[in-house]
């Protein structure tokens, strides 16, 4: 089985990352050029669930998308610039310069790797005017540093790890070479994507085994034999509208429970478009009948089965929790399976439901954002995360976006403009780690 893993960067750096995944038979590499960050957020959206990896061209566009909350730390990484690849550049540089360099401005490497570098080689002659790399730094500021550094004269060349600084710098006339990884990086890279891929695989094919039970089940035995067959066969395609929904199997044989068998993986892709508990919400609306879940998982059907159990005999304690989930660790899983029911506003901060409370406002929306922008651990949002989490329509997003910022509940970091259309709002809830 190959593993895809996206390629994002521009055409020079996707031509040297599917260079070396070619002859990496464990990969299918998919591309995505790109020349602007501001398009990450579409092609990581777009197709999130059709790889399993990105690996970036570089740390400017990981980082971005990070900081965005479109991936996460476990999926992806970039290439690192290791020495081999600055010292290659300064050959580089000497070669086609046919003279010698003496003062050079660089940006976005570290500069303990290059006063490394610099003192393994006995370079430390070569005058080094340094921009280090920050997450928040600007094309625009990158652009200046260089521009300035060669008009002072304090600097002959200017090297640098960006594609559009470097076609800005050739625009403006200035001396300029680029940085890219090594194939040597890149295949560490792969090495560990494709680690990290196969142990993701594993872990989401496990299996799943989700228990329903009737909490009023002397209600049902009171019924007459036709209408206790007909609640049944009521609540039996209720929840065989679940397991589709699973890509499951529904086990209705045994008369005191129903299971749902499927796999991890497709429990979790469920539960990023709807939660369980509002599944059950919905089949005890159709039905009338109170339930009760117990879900558990396993390497094998026989430790899922022992785990429900155990979910079960945590009911008999905890009776109160309607939904509880027992991992093949024998852990009960709480936070993953209830935070969506913590979207309640008796759960908001206080100072939340003073703002609320003093501006009259239903408060169900504003705590469903809150609790999924601190369970997921998002730093910024835009309206169209906002947009997928309500199923709602943009125009009803943005209306309820702006109300919320109009209250202070949120606040507007910045405002990135597209190539056409409105600009786009960036969020972020003040305070959120002290909450």
């Amino acid at each position: 089985m190959k593993i895809r893993i996206g390629a994002i960067g521009p055409r020079d750096s996707l031509n040297q990352i599917k260079e070396v995944a070619s002859a990496d038979f464990r990969i299918e590499l998919v591309e995505f050029e790109y020349f602007h960050r501001d398009e990450l957020e579409h092609i990581i959206n777009d197709n999130k669930y059709d790889v399993a990896q990105w690996i970036f061209s570089g740390q400017t566009p990981y980082y971005y998308a990070l900081d965005k909350g479109w991936i996460q730390e476990n999926e992806g990484f970039f290439p690192p610039l290791y020495g081999i690849a600055f010292l290659g550049t300064l050959l580089k540089i000497f070669l086609e310069r046919k003279k010698t360099t003496s003062s050079i401005s660089v940006d976005s490497i570290e500069g303990e790797t290059i006063q490394q570098l610099l003192r393994e080689y006995s370079l430390t002659t070569l005058k080094i005017e340094l921009f280090p790399y920050e997450r928040k730094q600007t094309y625009v500021e990158i652009i200046e540093f260089h521009v300035e550094n060669y008009k002072e004269k304090n600097t002959e060349v200017a090297v640098t790890c960006l594609l559009t600084v470097y076609e800005e710098l050739q625009k403006l006339g200035i001396p300029c070479y680029r940085i890219v990884p090594s194939q040597l990086a890149i295949q560490t890279v792969f090495n560990l994507l494709v680690s990290r891929a196969t142990s993701q695989i594993f872990e989401k094919s496990k299996v799943a085994i989700i228990g329903i039970e009737q909490i009023n089940k002397e209600r049902i035995t009171a019924l007459n034999t036709y209408d206790a067959k007909r609640k049944r066969l009521t609540l039996e395609l209720a929840l065989l509208k679940v397991a589709e929904k699973l890509n499951g199997v529904l086990d209705s044989s045994n008369e005191d429970r129903f299971q749902i068998y499927t796999t991890y993986g497709d429990f979790e892709l469920l539960y990023l478009n709807e939660s369980l508990s509002q599944l059950v919400n919905k089949v005890e609306l159709q039905t009338s009948i109170e339930l009760k879940i117990g879900i558990g998982s396993g390497h094998t059907v026989y430790e899922a089965m022992q785990n429900v159990g155990h979910s079960f005999e945590e009911h008999q304690k905890n009776q109160s929790k309607k939904i509880i989930f027992v991992n093949q660790m024998k852990e009960i899983m709480n936070v993953f399976l209830e935070e969506n029911n913590n979207f309640t506003a008796d759960k908001l901060p206080e100072a939340w439901k003073k703002i609320l409370e003093e501006n009259k406002y239903t408060p169900i929306i504003p705590a469903k954002i809150y609790f999924f922008i601190k369970y997921k651990k998002i730093t910024s949002f835009n309206s169209e995360l906002i947009t997928t989490l309500l199923k709602n329509t943009d125009r009803n997003t943005r209306r309820i976006l702006n109300e919320m910022e109009q209250m202070g509940l949120i606040e507007v970091t910045e405002e990135a403009t597209g190539k056409r259309g409105r600009p786009k709002k960036i969020y972020s809830i003040p305070n959120l780690s002290e909450m």
